[in-house]
């Protein structure tokens, strides 16, 4: 009978699918279009990044809920060259007072966020100040940060980590450019990268061709043995110094 049983859980083992990776697509800018709202419809756990104050943010966080999406808040944070990231956007000249009242304004404004990602910030994100004030918010309401890394020398991630708040950082953009072999080849460098670290982050946007292209090939991640993942699954807690800790990841 033991033997029987053992022999059971092996063949158990051995259908089982090997998972190749995890994956985790964040689609941006969302909001600001009534095409937007076709976004939430993507197959699988795709997670979205809403703009504050658009005209559609709200309806589509409602909407991307209903259909069991992650919602983050896609905050604006001051670049280095574009003097148009949005309204609510957060400067590097706000106090602490002021940058903390600005992301709680925004987090408020869009319902069901479950974590907060860059919307540019490519001079914000290298400030160590401005970016405790974002972290000791962000702790308070135990949500977390994906850095969209617009900047390499972000220190967004460092910062998280001194105040305890769950991380990552995108891996590859999917659609600076939308012709099919742009976005396959891009897909495709997301997709080693999970299979040689065990998980990536890609980031697009509800661009009529990104969306095409996702709807197509993203059920056929399980093929290939990648699991498509919230992007909240992925981040993990930090030291101060921006190195991952040996910790169970978040749901």
């Amino acid at each position: 009978m033991l033997r029987l049983i053992a022999t059971l859980a092996l063949l158990t083992c051995l259908a089982a699918p090997v998972s190749a990776g995890k994956v985790a697509i964040v689609i941006d800018d969302i909001g600001n279009h009534k095409n937007d709202l076709k976004a939430a419809l993507l197959p699988g756990n795709v997670s979205f990044a809403v703009l504050p104050y658009t005209p559609y943010a709200r309806a589509f966080a409602l909407r991307a809920h209903h259909q069991q999406k992650q919602v983050l808040l896609h905050m604006p944070m001051e670049a280095i060259e574009n003097d148009r990231p949005g309204p609510g956007v957060v400067t590097a000249d706000m106090s602490n007072a002021q940058i903390k009242l600005q992301l709680v304004n925004a987090l408020d404004s869009i319902p069901y966020v479950t974590g907060v990602n860059n919307h540019m910030g490519s001079k914000l994100t290298q400030l160590p100040m401005p970016m405790q004030a974002v972290m000791e918010t962000l702790a308070a309401r135990k949500l977390f940060f994906i850095d969209s890394r617009t900047s390499e020398f972000s220190v967004a991630e460092q910062i998280a980590g001194q105040f305890g708040v769950r991380t990552s950082r995108r891996h590859v953009f999917l659609d600076n450019e939308v012709d099919q072999n742009y976005l396959q080849q891009q897909f495709d460098q997301l997709l080693r990268l999970a299979k040689r670290d065990g998980q990536a982050i890609g980031i697009g946007h509800p661009y009529p061709e990104t969306l095409s292209f996702l709807k197509q090939h993203l059920p056929e991640l399980q093929k290939q043995g990648i699991e498509l993942v919230f992007v909240s699954e992925l981040t993990q807690a930090t030291n101060q110094n921006g190195y991952l800790l040996p910790v169970t990841s978040a749901k």
